[in-house]
């Protein structure tokens, strides 16, 4: 606990926390105008002489233990003089006392993981081998290449960007289910999410790709591919290691000081979004029929539906039906007579194209929406008319210009494949990037933390403007309803750009 002077305003450690004024690495700061001192031990350690052109002395010796407790107890510096207001007053137990100074010893002499003089090493859990591998490889190919354009003009503050690759194929791999191309699995991202290896013996768990790269010590990592949260977001959050994060489809870790920064929002936040869409223009048929959701089950289908009821009950409309695939039968005999104002889905491509096809035949007037990861021609077939894809990367008038990446493409020598990954792995990492440059020299993971948090409509060049904050960790809050074009197989904008409300 702290308190300010003179009135003793009393605030939790948390919010009163050192680092954040006098940042992470303890090399102080301006925080609002006012000057916030060193507090490294070479810095405490010293004597200071007043400055030419001080207003007030501030000379002092040395601090001793003794007075360097007084200090940030009592608010005096180490020649009695009284510290100024902003600098809380803090109450502790002689176990805290010593545990405080035993930290302020070492603060800022170890460097964190992944810095050194010349390099800072960067981690990324992409699956490059398997169903995903060319996903993942493509994806790997732009960051590197993000990375070498950085490297050639300098590196960030002198030190050149590593990139470390961890194959994450396995987390990837649902059990007894093939694709014959890469395509078609884009959409199979949010489905099963196994934690183990399967053999012929009794099962092993093998650890994941994120937590080999904390165990080889980089200092953050990007552009991982991943459907929601993992038990090693356990320990990205005890070491503070972030995370910078393209697309999470089924959800992640979501605390406000989670280290995982998200770039676009969730399937379930998508979900939501699609409800808040309906309420726009079908309110008063939304009071009176109720909405039909469609899934393929699992933890993804069940965050879906989670997310459908949620934002229908916060709108006090009727409760959603909830039909689950292939499992249960498609009641589409009865819309043909009395529609639903729309069947939101979620699942597999294969599920997808069988409610399609269903609808096809028996109920050609009703609507499906959908998230983008299921915009596969192939599925989708002739029924191009009646589905939407919700998408939140900008099209129409939101639509990035891309002129600067498809040079970046080319002066790599990068050829267009998945775009939706490309685009993610690019952005992510130009996110990245931006915050290791705004955090200076000094650099630890939470400054790059903080730089993150404070990052304000930053433009990647491939998605709308990106802005976190300390209790924000998706850049981009919202998203549009997309056709697929039968002529092109690409995605076009079907409405403005819908902001995602709380």
């Amino acid at each position: 606990m702290g308190f300010l002077a003179p009135e003793r305003v009393e605030l939790s450690g948390e919010v009163a926390a050192c680092a954040r004024c006098h940042g992470p690495s303890g090399r102080g700061s301006r925080e609002g105008g006012v000057e916030v001192p060193d507090i490294t031990p070479g810095a405490l350690g010293h004597s200071r002489t007043r400055a030419v052109g001080e207003v007030e002395d501030r000379a002092r010796p040395a601090y001793s233990r003794a007075t360097l407790l007084r200090a940030i107890t009592e608010g005096r510096s180490a020649s009695g003089r009284e510290l100024g207001m902003t600098m809380p007053r803090y109450v502790l137990d002689d176990a805290e006392r010593e545990e405080l100074l035993a930290y302020l010893v070492q603060l800022g002499e170890h460097p964190d993981p992944g810095v050194s003089p010349t390099t800072l090493t960067v981690g990324a859990a992409l699956p490059l081998t398997g169903r995903l591998g060319p996903l993942g490889q493509e994806a790997a190919a732009v960051v590197r290449a993000v990375f070498a354009d950085v490297n050639a003009s300098g590196g960030i503050f002198r030190r050149k960007l590593e990139l470390i690759v961890e194959d994450d194929a396995a987390l990837h791999e649902p059990r007894n289910v093939t694709r014959s191309n890469a395509e078609t699995t884009t959409g199979l991202l949010a489905r099963e999410n196994p934690t183990r290896v399967e053999t012929e013996g009794p099962q092993r768990v093998t650890p994941d790709a994120t937590t080999r790269l904390l165990d080889r010590g980089v200092l953050a990592l990007v552009a991982s591919m991943r459907r929601g949260p993992l038990p090693s977001d356990t320990r990205l959050a005890a070491e503070g290691a972030p995370l910078v994060l393209p697309l999470a489809l089924t959800g992640g870790t979501s605390e406000e000081d989670s280290p995982v920064f998200f770039l676009y929002p969730d399937e379930p936040s998508l979900a939501r979004l699609a409800v808040q869409s309906l309420a726009n223009t079908r309110e008063s048929e939304l009071r009176r029929k109720p909405l039909v959701v469609v899934h393929t089950g699992g933890e993804a289908g069940q965050a879906w539906a989670q997310a459908v009821r949620a934002e229908t009950t916060r709108r006090e409309f009727l409760s959603p039906v909830e039909l689950t695939l292939p499992d249960g039968t498609l009641p589409v005999e009865r819309w043909a007579s009395a529609p639903p104002p729309a069947v939101l889905y979620a699942g597999t491509p294969e599920g997808l194209a069988t409610l399609l096809r269903a609808l096809e035949a028996s109920a050609p007037t009703v609507r499906v929406l959908a998230p983008a990861s299921l915009a596969i021609p192939e599925v989708v077939g002739a029924s191009t008319a009646r589905i939407h894809f919700l998408y939140p990367a900008g099209l129409g008038e939101r639509a990035p210009e891309l002129k600067d990446f498809v040079a970046f493409m080319k002066r790599h020598g990068l050829a267009p494949g998945h775009s939706s990954f490309q685009f993610g792995a690019y952005a992510a990492a130009r996110v990245l990037v931006e915050a290791l440059t705004r955090t200076g020299a000094e650099v630890t993971r939470a400054s790059l933390t903080q730089q993150l948090e404070a990052l304000r409509d930053f433009d990647t060049g491939v998605s709308p403007p990106v802005t976190f904050g300390v209790n924000r960790r998706v850049g981009i809050q919202g998203g549009q309803l997309a056709a697929l074009d039968p002529t092109t197989n690409q995605l076009v904008a079907a409405s403005d750009w819908m902001p995602l409300t709380p």
